[in-house]
């Protein structure tokens, strides 16, 4: 088989719709595509399986079976790049958000993109936690000034819907649930999901891209007094969300 050939074989196998490319088999037709189904049958159950491990809780929402129909329709029209199949599925919440049948739970893709954060952070390089165990007074006052960046496994979500809640197994959301803001991170091999308030989360957004505690202090003081913020701030570095 050559180079091109191989091409016009992995397009058949990869979208389900696609004509079985008959002019590469030496079996009789009946025979090859029964073989050709079952390899292709084969190759999108994989596929299936590696999202249906990443993304339990919109399963949870759709049932198996609704699951099963659109990871199958999300297989043949975005097959993966790479043959790592535990980096597939990045793009199924925006593959959710526009999908017409979906229209009145846009819920769901912020759901997806909670659960693709956490894939993120498991597999996500390891760094050096910023740390505040040991440090004296005047260590501590200069790390005030310290430009700060987000570890590597960091994801913070904003929702406008409930989306702690319906991630953790609430029910549909009701017209009066709030938007909820939802960290992820690994500290250490943990890997750790929370709900976090919109003043945590205005104060990790401005320490995101190397800003200090004392720029971003500035920005936020008309929202939080200074031992709101330090609290805050005290509180993420427990967490380990910088390095």
């Amino acid at each position: 088989m050559n180079a091109a050939d191989q091409v016009v074989f992995a397009q058949a196998l990869d979208r389900l719709e696609a004509a079985i490319p008959w002019q590469l088999g030496s079996l009789p037709e009946r025979r090859f595509a029964q073989r050709f189904n079952i390899l292709r049958n084969t190759v999108h159950a994989g596929r299936i399986e590696a999202l249906r491990q990443v993304y339990p809780a919109v399963e949870r929402f759709l049932g198996a079976d609704y699951f099963t129909a659109l990871a199958a329709l999300f297989s043949s029209q975005h097959p993966p790049s790479s043959a790592v199949l535990h980096e597939y599925g990045a793009h199924l919440a925006v593959f959710i958000e526009q999908f017409p049948p979906l229209a009145d739970w846009p819920f769901l893709a912020d759901v997806a993109r909670l659960e693709w954060a956490r894939l993120q952070a498991f597999h996500a390089a390891d760094a050096l936690p910023l740390q505040l165990d040991g440090l004296g007074e005047e260590a501590l006052h200069r790390l005030l000034d310290v430009r700060l960046q987000w570890h590597p496994s960091v994801t913070l979500l904003r929702s406008t819907y409930p989306l702690w809640a319906l991630w953790s197994g609430a029910e549909l959301p009701q017209d009066n649930w709030p938007g909820e803001n939802v960290l992820v991170w690994r500290q250490g091999l943990q890997l750790k999901t929370r709900k976090v308030d919109n003043s945590s989360a205005d104060l990790l957004e401005h320490l995101q891209h190397r800003k200090s505690f004392s720029e971003a202090a500035l920005v936020l003081q008309a929202q939080m007094d200074m031992a709101q913020l330090c609290a805050r701030f005290s509180m993420l570095v427990y967490w380990q969300v910088f390095s």
